[in-house]
């Protein structure tokens, strides 16, 4: 009988996964009394990768899907032109609801902007925006949100930044901040219920392929590490 290889085991594990990190496929060969060499196993990976039968999925991890997650910047083109013409140093992230509407079961009725900056340049940010038009809120929370947060045409929701590993003055937010930012929006001013939340969360990983590793480390930077974790193993 033919010995299967570690490349072959490899493939046979992964082709059940969307998504499996390196030490996921260690315990699987423990568990199936598999050997091999670290060296071997780097290899095969590598391999694997170099054939297009995995891809890169972030620090340790992997994917057997091969398109890769691209967002659309339209909806915050002008809002962020307009702030970086305002306030050229200022490091800020934004994105928006409409960028995913896409994947929404049930789409709103309006979309909601955020843009997450230095806190101590909030204030400015927001009376820069109503200014321009824009309807803004300075960081709600759920019992602020309840009581006067409106959500029509040109609504921005200003935060505090939190340390996450996109570069200086990446003023486009990436879809792993986003998944993560949407959770924590949920929960300070339940923009959508978690049903749909899940929903949306499993439309974008399941057919397109994101930095795992980027979002977790993001969702460790929140505080809500274990609980991305959970929504994503439900379906993945």
């Amino acid at each position: 009988m033919k010995k299967i290889t570690i490349k072959e085991h490899i493939v046979n594990y992964a082709k059940s996964k969307y998504y499996f990190h390196i030490n996921e496929l260690k315990k699987y060969f423990a568990k199936k009394e598999i050997e091999y060499k670290k060296d071997t196993l780097k290899k095969n990976l590598y391999l694997l990768k170099k054939g297009n039968l995995i891809y890169a999925a972030g620090r340790g991890w992997y994917s057997t899907i091969k398109e890769e997650f691209k967002l659309d910047a339209n909806p915050v083109k002008k809002v962020i032109t307009l702030i970086k013409e305002k306030f050229p140093l200022l490091e800020f992230s934004c994105w928006s609801t409409e960028q995913i509407k896409g994947f929404f079961h049930h789409l709103p009725s309006q979309f909601v902007t955020f843009v997450h900056a230095e806190k101590d340049f909030l204030q400015s940010l927001k009376d820069f925006l109503l200014d321009n038009g824009y309807n803004v809120y300075l960081n709600p929370y759920k019992i602020e949100a309840e009581k006067y947060l409106d959500l029509k045409s040109k609504t921005v929701v200003l935060r505090p930044s939190i340390s996450s590993r996109e570069p200086k003055h990446q003023c486009l937010a990436k879809i792993e901040k986003i998944i993560v930012d949407l959770f924590m929006e949920n929960k300070k001013i339940n923009i959508i219920d978690i049903e749909e939340y899940n929903k949306i969360v499993s439309n974008i990983v399941l057919n397109y392929r994101i930095n795992m590793a980027e979002m977790l480390d993001y969702a460790h930077n929140r505080k809500i590490k274990s609980k991305i974790q959970s929504v994503i193993t439900k379906f993945t």
